[in-house]
């Protein structure tokens, strides 16, 4: 009887998979590297939003700060309490390739706010996140 049950359960997970791809499918040409998450934020303040876009910790997110890496619409970030509204863009540089003249970053977009909030007054947020996505590399002369 054993074997059976261990059959049954492969079938079901196979089918769970196949069910997940096909949503990714909406729009064949647009490589869909990105996530749509749906989160809860207390503020709009830069930090808050990408670390909750990314998941990472407090700490990943000053240091980026500090050594430069944060970008508000490809811009440097110079004020990480500065608010972001709902079209704005938050990139975490995670690399650079000197060579090709790219760098990487984590990036979260600010797709919208739902109008109801949660019961405790937190906002509720829908998240783009690309885990790594590569840029042109703009001078950064400023």
């Amino acid at each position: 009887a054993l074997a059976e049950e261990e059959e049954d359960s492969d079938e079901e997970s196979d089918r769970e998979m196949s069910e997940q791809e096909e949503e990714l499918e909406d729009d064949p040409s647009v490589v869909k590297d990105y996530k749509d998450l749906e989160k809860v934020v207390h503020s709009f303040r830069y930090d808050a939003i990408l670390k909750t876009g990314l998941d990472v910790g407090r700490n990943k997110v000053e240091d980026a700060f500090y050594k430069g890496e944060l970008r508000l619409n490809g811009e440097k970030l110079w004020k990480k309490s500065r608010t972001v509204k709902v079209g704005d863009t938050l990139d975490l540089l995670i690399g650079e390739d000197k060579e090709a003249e790219t760098e990487t970053v984590m990036r979260v977009l600010l797709k919208k706010v739902l109008e109801e909030k949660t019961e405790s007054e937190k906002y509720r947020v829908v998240l783009h996140r690309w885990k790594k996505l590569k840029l042109p590399k703009k001078s950064m002369s400023k």
